[in-house]
């Protein structure tokens, strides 16, 4: 009868003070998994838009690759010659240029954090709210309010800077800024998107074509 009542005493402090450290280990462990995944889904979060946003940049280069940067959308009379040259209601326009040509020239540079996107009323501005009368400058201006203002993607440092460049390529010294022998047309080019991530950690690049002059 003894024995069997020391059987059922049930545990010992010793035994209880153990039990209780492998319980907490255990609970802290997934306290840090449950931490390790949200960041995660947020840094996933980011890296998502951040490829929605970049291939928006290319669509819209590409979807107006023939727009006139300056130049009136509603103007009817404009023609884009075979070798380039860009005539407005029957007068040719050298200072003309299309929007790949613009980018060329100026490149695309938002800088890391910018300023609130709330009014005063606190109400949010619109990525709209400032209308040009080309496409090329609406659109321009559209991304400096996605990422200047910090709007969609988070700004972690100041190496979190996003910008647009394109390159022109042909094989003819002097018509273009970049060589290359296999290169036939008067001009191909080439943008290169880039947005950088958690201060500069992470960074993605889309390369792509945004038009070309075919020679004469």
């Amino acid at each position: 009868m003894t024995k069997k009542i020391k059987n059922i005493l049930g545990l010992t402090i010793l035994e209880a003070v153990i039990s209780t450290a492998i319980v907490g280990i255990g609970f802290i462990a997934i306290l840090q998994m449950v931490n390790y995944s949200v960041q995660s889904i947020d840094t996933s979060g980011e890296r998502t838009k951040a490829n929605y946003l970049v291939s928006m940049m290319a669509e819209d280069v590409i979807g107006h690759k023939d727009s006139i940067y300056g130049v009136n959308t509603n103007t009817q009379d404009v023609v884009i010659g075979i070798d380039g040259t860009i005539t407005v209601e029957g007068v040719e326009k050298t200072d003309a240029r299309k929007f790949s040509d613009h980018l060329v020239e100026e490149e695309f540079r938002a800088g890391p954090c910018g300023a609130s996107t709330a009014t005063d009323d606190g109400t949010i501005k619109s990525i709209y709210e400032t209308e040009f009368v080309d496409a090329p400058s609406n659109k321009e201006e559209k991304w400096m309010r996605i990422f200047s203002q910090n709007r969609y993607l988070k700004c972690r440092g100041e190496n979190d800077v996003k910008r647009m460049k394109v390159y022109k390529i042909c094989r003819w010294p002097g018509v273009c800024p970049f060589q290359d022998a296999l290169v036939t047309d008067d001009g191909m080019y080439i943008g290169r998107v880039q947005i950088n991530l958690n201060d500069g950690k992470k960074r993605k690049f889309l390369y792509f074509q945004t038009d070309y002059k075919i020679r004469k």
